[in-house]
């Protein structure tokens, strides 16, 4: 095979191009449009979901003010090490910490943490089959709390005393 026949393969008609694509159109805005109502349809019914971020700095409470001797010597001080935020972090994520949080929130009565309030047709009917777990035989606080753990994200950040807490929820509020 020469050169000459290899570039030969190559060469593109472009008036051939057009005139096809001109006698597609109708097919091609029919797929573009198709395309495009299906990404918005989906996008539609998409369940939004937001996410709140907070960092927490871990340090000691002492100041030259707070010690009892009124000393201001550094190397006294006690220097929260990578357990003691560990520590912190396992607290803050805590079953009794995310208990109060759900009665101060009263987010047994949201149907967003309460898997058995928005069950669907078809959920029920897989729990009939016995293909799923009926939501309803643990206790609505345990519902709440497994679903808070989902949602709930607590860990430290590596080499420093910073604790950064991240929640997502479909309600922004």
């Amino acid at each position: 095979m020469s050169v000459q026949s290899a570039a030969a393969d190559v060469d593109v008609d472009l008036r051939q191009l057009f005139a096809s694509l001109a006698r597609n159109w109708l097919r091609i805005l029919i797929v573009a449009l198709a395309v495009t109502g299906l990404a918005f349809a989906l996008a539609w019914l998409a369940t939004p979901q937001y996410k709140a971020e907070t960092k927490l700095l871990i340090e000691t409470r002492e100041s030259v003010f707070t010690r009892p001797d009124g000393t201001s010597n550094d190397s006294e001080k006690p220097i929260l090490d990578e357990q003691g935020v560990a520590s912190q972090v396992e607290v803050i994520s805590s079953t009794d910490i995310l208990k109060q949080v759900a009665a101060k929130l009263n987010l047994s009565k949201l149907p967003e943490f309460d898997e058995a309030a928005k069950m669907s047709a078809l959920s029920r009917l897989l729990v009939i089959v016995g293909l799923k777990s009926d939501p309803n035989e643990i206790a609505p606080e345990e519902r709440v709390l497994k679903k808070m753990r989902e949602k709930l994200n607590v860990y430290s950040v590596e080499k420093s005393r910073v604790i950064v807490i991240e929640f997502s929820s479909e309600d922004p509020r």
